[in-house]
């Protein structure tokens, strides 16, 4: 839309030929002419409105390709085809990219600090776009940096968003740290990674030395099938996690057994409101005497495992047991006839008859606990060879199924099956699942002493994926975080395995009309799918209809045939 060139509202600023350019063609060096101006737009910066009006040129050789078209090559104050400045669109996306900003926290700030009359919904969009033009360069220096190198050491894992959304598979570099790509799966299966790792080498024209997974089958098969002469190494972190999952089911026997008698305590549990006669005192609440005790016990059952160093029922038990012994002592020297004495000896008894009923399995956690601790040392230590490292923990391993075996003399190795973690579970299976585990687990976890660098584990997948969850949740509702995690999760994953220089880089300069044009299109797609799938109000509802027509089977009775059903089908 046409302005007056010349408003009290805003300032209007004619875009020339660079003068550093001497009117000089940017292609070519001849001369340029002047062919006309734009009709101006106005546009709103952080300094106040503009109205830029844009004059064009044309080369003056008609040889030079610059000749039938019009450009000027000057800054100009917005960017595409937007009516917001350039320096807003700049500052949307330092705050976004680099300070991890909400779109309402940015909006907030623009309409405060700025006075910009912007909406939340704009720079919304604005993230969005941000969010797909980082992650496009991001890959493109990504190619570089992978081809520079000349090899892959590949990671890979995959992610479900939830809501029936498809899962998201992520393909990186363990040596560079870099995405090498991104794919939603419907279906999967140890072929369709065999296509998507084969796209991916075409793309980068290098060579996978080495593979690092969690060992999920579909991984195994696919390598095991296509790639059996590429190390594959089993991540460490999720051997460890395995072994000591099944620790804690047994630990949790202890805590949750002890922390129901403690909750069941006279002491705990008794009425605020009824007071009874203590000697001495007079009437007051049985929970406002043992109050301090009480608070003792609840902070004592408040306590959590802390992964691979402590288990709360060991410790809850070897605390518990102090304190009751504690509570005898002080109870020796009280008056046996006054009833703070009476109800202290009652709750001490309850609380060694709950620690004797748990004793057997705190006496199985122990030496498991210290045969992990062993285990996980062997594991940490960076300075001892291959050979050592699996002599060291064959002799563990060896040792726990012997002492597995002096408790049931019917075990076999062969015939421990594979199990979820489980408080069922007893000493003696988790012992022979810590002795499988170990077998399965052997060909793959010492893979890396052929690799660059000392490269373990694939926790740099998990630990991204954590970062994108939680840039999403910082963004949106917890309720729409599958659905940005299905729509946006890609672009988010790359943005958190780049350099700052790359997030700082100038979003304006990598901005294209066309490209945005392409990625929004992708995007609205990409949304499309994901919210047909949750789609309620417009959805058509014919459940009963495909049952009917699946399940239910009426009997055709010709003329004069009796039919006979029979009740107990």
């Amino acid at each position: 839309m046409n302005r007056k060139t010349y408003s009290e509202n805003h300032e209007t600023v004619r875009i020339s030929y660079p003068k550093e350019l001497n009117k000089a063609c940017i292609v070519c060096g001849s001369k340029v002419k002047f062919k006309y101006p734009d009709g101006g737009k106005l546009v709103h910066t952080l300094e106040g409105d503009i109205y830029q009006v844009m004059n064009y040129y044309a080369c003056s050789d008609e040889v030079c390709e610059m000749s039938k078209k019009a450009f000027n090559p000057s800054p100009r104050f917005d960017y595409g085809d937007g009516y917001f400045g350039a320096d807003v669109f700049r500052l949307v996306a330092d705050e976004f990219l680099l300070f991890n900003q909400k779109p309402d926290q940015i909006h907030h700030r623009l309409i405060t600090s700025y006075q910009l009359d912007i909406s939340s919904a704009t720079i919304a969009r604005m993230c969005d776009d941000i969010l797909q033009l980082k992650s496009l360069k991001i890959d493109e220096k990504t190619l570089e940096i992978i081809q520079e190198q000349g090899y892959i050491l590949l990671g890979l894992d995959g992610q479900d968003p939830g809501r029936d959304a498809p899962s998201i598979w992520c393909f990186m570099d363990l040596i560079s740290n870099r995405i090498l790509a991104t794919r939603k799966f419907d279906s999967f299966n140890h072929e369709v990674l065999y296509n998507t790792i084969e796209e991916i080498l075409k793309l980068y024209g290098v060579k996978i030395i080495g593979w690092v997974s969690d060992k999920q089958n579909v991984i195994t098969k696919c390598h095991d099938t296509f790639y059996l002469e590429i190390p594959h190494q089993y991540c460490q972190y999720h051997f460890l996690r395995n072994t000591w999952n099944h620790l804690v089911a047994l630990d949790s026997t202890v805590y949750l057994a002890l922390r129901k008698v403690i909750n069941g305590l006279y002491i705990h549990s008794a009425s605020k409101s009824t007071k009874v006669y203590f000697e001495n005192v007079g009437k007051i609440s049985v929970r406002k005497v043992f109050e301090s005790v009480d608070k003792d016990f609840q902070a004592m059952i408040k306590v959590r495992n802390k992964t691979f160093k402590e288990l709360r029922g060991m410790w809850l038990y070897e605390t518990l047991e102090g304190y009751v012994e504690d509570m005898e002592q002080t109870i020796k020297d009280l008056d046996p006839t006054f009833r703070f004495t009476k109800i202290a000896v009652r709750t001490a008894a309850v609380l060694k008859i709950a620690l004797h009923e748990v004793k057997e399995n705190y006496k199985h956690s122990l030496p498991l606990f210290r045969n992990f601790q062993q285990i996980r040392g062997v594991f940490g230590d960076n300075k001892t060879s291959k050979t050592v490292k699996k002599a060291s923990l064959g002799d563990i391993y060896s040792q726990i199924l012997r002492d597995a075996k002096l408790m049931d003399s019917t075990l076999q190795l062969e015939d421990c099956k594979s199990f979820l973690p489980s408080k069922k579970r007893t000493a003696i299976e988790i012992m022979g699942e810590w002795c499988r585990l170990w077998a399965s687990y052997l060909p793959g976890l010492f893979q890396y002493y052929g690799f660059p660098e000392i490269i373990k584990t694939n926790m740099k997948l998990e630990q991204g994926f954590g970062k994108e969850k939680q840039a999403l949740f910082n963004r949106v509702a917890k309720a729409n975080v599958a659905h940005m995690v299905a729509t946006r999760g890609e672009d988010y994953l790359r943005i958190k395995h780049c350099t700052t220089e790359e997030l700082r880089s100038d979003i304006v300069k990598e901005y294209s009309e066309e490209l945005i044009k392409q990625l929004r299109a992708e995007l609205s797609e990409s949304i499309k799918k994901s919210t047909a799938t949750r789609r309620t109000r417009s959805r058509e509802y014919k459940g009963l209809t495909i049952a009917s027509e699946n399940d239910y089977h009426q009997n055709v009775q010709k003329k004069g045939e009796v039919v006979f059903v029979d009740d107990k089908d």
